[in-house]
């Protein structure tokens, strides 16, 4: 069983500097990595109506945060979104592998790389101090893949491997924009949704309720999602006249001390408590 997260495109709606946002995201990318979150789903907030410009220093950063280090200039030239990421603390997901000596590397090793077209075949990046020969499918210039490491005696080649083939370790998030939260939720069925709300009934994991929805949930991914920091998802799901009451509804924050919960305090507040509950069956 996996998460997936979707939240709102105001993320940031309640923060103004570039720093303050730029931690705000670090945060986040923080608790997508540490709870095993496959994929970041960014809805569109129609009632705060979030800029395009947070949007995209959003994104941006999100996916700057998950690139190994030894990528990130060659992804990432000189970006003034990215100015205050330098003051951020390593990710160190399992695919945050070091630069090393190619002499070091063993056989059946995965890594992410980056595809660059030489004059007569297409090499890999992979963080070792020459390029690796690709035999992949994807000869675009510049791809982030992830790629399976072949040594020879005298030789090595990088294959494809897919995310989804990559099952011992926790291979990093992937982020997706999408118009509206109602497209994504449809794609789910509705016993693996978890709608987070102040004003539904307190998180109880021995409700024989909850019981009978991870019984049903098998291997299947949970879609979390959050409402905005000024909105609940009552009202958000009532713009797109969707019906809240069919979907398991909760308050993970029973007798909070503080009037509000950041959504970044809620994120990590909420997947802590899940990720016990769901992987201690």
């Amino acid at each position: 069983m996996s998460f997936d997260v979707s939240i709102p495109d105001s993320f940031l709606y309640d923060t103004s500097t570039e720093i303050d946002k730029t931690l705000k995201i670090f945060q986040l990318s923080r608790a997508l990595s540490i709870f095993r979150v496959n994929n970041l789903y960014i809805y569109h907030d129609k009632l705060l109506n979030a800029s395009k410009k947070d949007l995209q220093f959003m994104v941006t950063i999100l996916e700057y945060l998950d690139t190994p280090q030894y990528l990130r200039r060659k992804l990432y030239p000189k970006l003034e979104i990215l100015k205050n990421v330098g003051k951020l603390h390593p990710i160190r997901s399992h695919h945050h592998k070091d630069r090393v000596e190619i002499r070091d590397v063993k056989s059946g090793e995965i890594r992410v790389g980056v595809v660059e077209k030489g004059r007569d075949a297409y090499f890999v990046d992979v963080g070792f101090n020459i390029p690796i020969e690709y035999n992949g499918k994807y000869r675009h210039d510049g791809r982030k893949v992830n790629v399976k490491l072949l040594k020879h005696k005298n030789s090595i080649n990088a294959i494809d491997i897919e995310k989804n083939e990559i099952t011992e370790l926790y291979w990093g998030y992937n982020v997706y924009q999408i118009k509206d939260l109602k497209n994504i939720m449809e794609k789910f069925p509705v016993a693996n949704i978890i709608l987070t709300s102040k004003h539904a009934n307190y998180f109880n994991p021995s409700e024989n309720e909850f019981s009978r929805m991870n019984r049903s949930l098998g291997n299947n991914s949970i879609l979390v999602v959050f409402g905005s920091p000024k909105f609940g998802l009552s009202s958000i799901l009532s713009k797109d006249k969707m019906d809240i009451s069919k979907y398991y509804s909760y308050n993970f924050f029973p007798n909070q001390g503080t009037q509000t919960v950041r959504l970044e305090e809620s994120i990590y507040g909420v997947l802590s408590i899940l990720n016990i509950c769901l992987f201690s069956l």
